[in-house]
């Protein structure tokens, strides 16, 4: 992860990225999907319909009329409280850690890819048994997503399962998508009919799997277009000033290299900053800043005073 797709390097985004400047990414998706599911709630059957018609996922609604959006709308519609207090739970979970290494931004464009992927794979497998009436809702799929990399981030932490029994998480996943391939295989032969989208369960999980293993990241696949507008940090020497003699009419003696205290900007170069940098806030993340060693936090502020640098316009 370069050291300008971070929030903290990154210039006040404008537009919809204000949106989420400074803020949680998770904490506004939480709200927006609790927002919609009252909405619903207090409107009711009325309300309800609509979302079923226009904003929940139907296959045929989107490949034979082109009702797009719903690949991304469904991803924050609930009928059933105790869906949205599953989705959300999960979300508030995994989601406050992985937000903490990607960023806000990042992360909000993980999650709603994994919902555009998840909607859209069970929108073709949904066609390919000869549905396409029947609506998918839910935030399971880019939930999903989310759980996935957190469980190839940290495979050993534990997970109370059914709040009771302890398991790691790698544990907690085979449990979880293996009850949704064998629901899915089911399907497919006529013998489950329960209402759950196991497709979209196991796409979403499989682009969390694709995202973290080949770095998916939006912010590096697009930062060729970005390229124009972001500065390159280099490391460089002021022009020498003229040495002013002294009073008695002797050149001042010259500080040896070895005993001047190297700039921030010539501790590290680029490339193994941004790759330091990227293990330490994993680091942090797992174990908290407490854990971090000298040389940790020096490239910290090595990384934090060249933000402020081009904040300030000093780095060209």
């Amino acid at each position: 992860m370069g050291i300008y797709d971070r929030d903290y390097i990154q210039d006040q985004p404008g537009g919809f990225g204000a949106l989420f400047a400074g803020g949680s990414a998770v904490k506004t998706l939480i709200l927006i999907n609790v927002a919609v599911f009252l909405l619903g709630w207090i409107g009711g059957p009325p309300m309800q319909a609509f979302y079923q018609d226009f904003l929940a996922a139907r296959s045929d609604a989107i490949f034979r009329q082109f009702q797009i959006w719903q690949l991304v709308t469904y991803a924050f519609v609930h009928f059933e409280l105790f869906h949205i207090l599953w989705n959300m739970l999960f979300l508030w979970f995994v989601g406050r850690e992985l937000e903490g290494i990607y960023g806000p931004r990042e992360f909000l464009r993980m999650y709603l890819t994994a919902a555009v992927v998840a909607g859209l794979c069970w929108a073709v497998l949904d066609q390919a048994k000869g549905g396409g009436q029947v609506p998918m809702l839910g935030a399971s799929g880019a939930v999903a997503a989310a759980l996935f990399i957190y469980v190839l981030y940290y495979p050993h932490r534990e997970i109370l399962l059914f709040f009771i029994l302890p398991v790691p998480m790698w544990l907690f996943a085979i449990i979880f998508f293996g009850r949704d391939l064998l629901g899915l295989l089911q399907s497919f032969q006529g013998l489950d009919t329960r209402p759950v989208a196991f497709a979209a369960h196991l796409s979403g999980a499989g682009y969390g799997l694709l995202y973290k293993t080949y770095d998916l990241r939006w912010s590096r696949l697009l930062a060729g277009w970005g390229r124009g507008r972001r500065p390159r940090l280099r490391v460089f020497s002021p022009e020498p000033r003229p040495r002013r003699p002294s009073r008695t009419g002797a050149a001042a003696p010259a500080r040896s290299e070895a005993g001047a205290r190297p700039t921030p900007s010539g501790i590290f170069p680029d490339e193994h900053l941004d790759a330091r940098l990227d293990e330490i806030l994993a680091k942090i993340a797992r174990e908290g800043r407490s854990g971090l060693t000298e040389e940790e936090n020096r490239i910290l502020q090595e990384a934090s005073e060249r933000a402020r640098n081009r904040r300030g316009g000093r780095l060209r």
